[in-house]
């Protein structure tokens, strides 16, 4: 049971402040942000991603998305098109100058991290990587984590109409029924 006062998501959090630096500085050749970079790299695995669920997986409000998208739609890295199941939902994916420029900036992206983890040997990389995905796990099944509450929700939901279904078209107290017809004083 880990026993120490609170740091370790401090240090977390300066480590990622100072990674992010880095590659604010070797994105900028690309004319990339560390965001649209994510958001790049999340679309070249999981095509067709709607505006609202690629927020979700790179950490921004759904508000804040199109101003990420919309510069990079204008340069013809990525296209967006509707849904076919739903007409009002743009589904996003890379175009080949889309990929071409990702797979530039992976490599240095690539090149930042082997410079930032060189005093590691691959067994501290790899013990690294392995708490790192253990934290990831760990935060987004904790309950204050957005993904955890969104799914609370849905589920109570999903309880709640099944409930209504069950007991059929809702009986109104009559109290309440009567609440109209009173006289007022």
């Amino acid at each position: 049971m880990y026993k120490r006062p609170v740091g370790t998501i401090y240090l977390l959090k300066r480590a990622e402040l100072a990674v992010r630096s880095c590659m604010d500085v070797a994105l900028a050749e690309f004319d990339l942000t560390p965001a649209q970079f994510l958001m790049l790299y999340r679309l070249r695995d999981h095509a067709e991603l709607s505006g609202a669920a690629l927020a979700r997986d790179i950490g921004v409000r759904p508000q804040s998305i199109i101003g990420l998208i919309r510069p990079l739609e204008t340069k013809g890295i990525l296209e967006r098109e509707p849904s076919p199941a739903h007409q009002r939902v743009l589904h996003m994916r890379l175009t080949n100058a889309g990929k071409k420029l990702l797979a530039d900036a992976i490599r240095a992206a690539g090149r930042i991290e082997a410079e930032l983890l060189t005093d590691m040997d691959d067994k501290q990389v790899a013990a690294l990587q392995d708490a790192l995905a253990a934290l990831w796990k760990s935060a987004e099944s904790n309950a204050l984590h957005p993904g955890s509450i969104r799914a609370k929700a849905q589920e109570l939901m999903r309880e709640h109409i099944a409930v209504s279904q069950r007991r059929g078209p809702r009986a109104v107290p009559e109290r309440t029924r009567n609440a109209s017809v009173r006289p007022r004083r």
